[in-house]
């Protein structure tokens, strides 16, 4: 399994591209997970093609990460999309989702190819892959992720603070992304991660690799110095590229 950072910023990143990935298994079945205002530039720029993405998974539906939802169906749609695609998102969530598919095409109905849009579950299954789901502390309920599939677990926690429950998901990964937007502690109720409580999990979990994104641009050289002198945290980039089978080594171009 290859994991393709589209993008790590913070939502007003004036450098980065707003947080999302893109999950390719060993049968080259596609998830993105998340779509800002900002990803579908970063998926035409690697020339993904448009019938490659099986699954849209949604964190939470802040625009930043779902306002580009809209553009990216009109984009498939335009060149001839016929795959069909599933959304999952929390049902609560649904409408916004509904709302951008519908403006996708506006004022047709219908694309080019069928959306199911499913509502996420704490478990399911699809295909041969194995996924959990568990709250984040943020404004809004948003979902962390654990997807295990070809031997290895993939963790992707979503805005947030962790909680118990994304750390249970988060505990055994062999790769993990916590969402940190900021690099001095923030108080115990606010609804995203800091450094020291990144740093503090990282090693109270004794994971392989915890890879840090989300963070404000301003924090981003304070967060990138102290990750280059601890062997288990890593300061994400648009445009890394890690792979599960040797989920320490980057590369940061396709």
């Amino acid at each position: 399994m290859k994991i393709d950072v589209l993008g790590c910023g913070s939502a007003f990143s004036l450098n980065h591209t707003t947080s999302a990935i893109r999950i390719i298994d060993d049968q080259q079945s596609q998830w993105l997970i998340d779509c800002g205002p900002t990803v579908p530039r970063a998926l035409w720029n690697r020339k993904v093609d448009i019938n490659a993405i099986d699954v849209i998974f949604f964190t939470h539906i802040h625009p930043d990460h779902c306002a580009g939802l809209a553009v990216l169906l009109n984009h498939w749609k335009s060149f001839g999309r016929v795959k069909p695609l599933q959304i999952y998102c929390q049902p609560e969530q649904q409408t916004v989702l509904v709302n951008q598919i519908a403006l996708a095409n506006w004022p047709y109905t219908g694309l080019t190819f069928p959306i199911e849009i499913l509502a996420s579950q704490p478990t399911w299954r699809w295909r041969g892959w194995q996924i959990q789901t568990a709250f984040a502390q943020h404004e809004i309920p948003s979902q962390a992720i654990r997807i295990e599939a070809d031997n290895h677990a993939l963790f992707y926690s979503g805005d947030g603070r962790p909680t118990d429950a994304t750390q249970a998901l988060m505990a055994g990964s062999t790769l993990a992304f916590q969402e940190c937007a900021s690099w001095l502690p923030l108080a115990a109720d606010a609804s995203h991660g800091d450094y020291p409580a990144c740093l503090a999990l990282c090693e109270k979990l004794a994971l392989n690799l915890m890879v840090l994104y989300h963070c404000q641009d301003a924090d981003r050289p304070a967060i990138a110095q102290a990750c280059a002198l601890h062997p288990h945290l890593r300061l994400s980039d648009d445009g890394a590229m890690f792979d599960l089978a040797r989920p320490n080594r980057l590369q940061t171009a396709w």
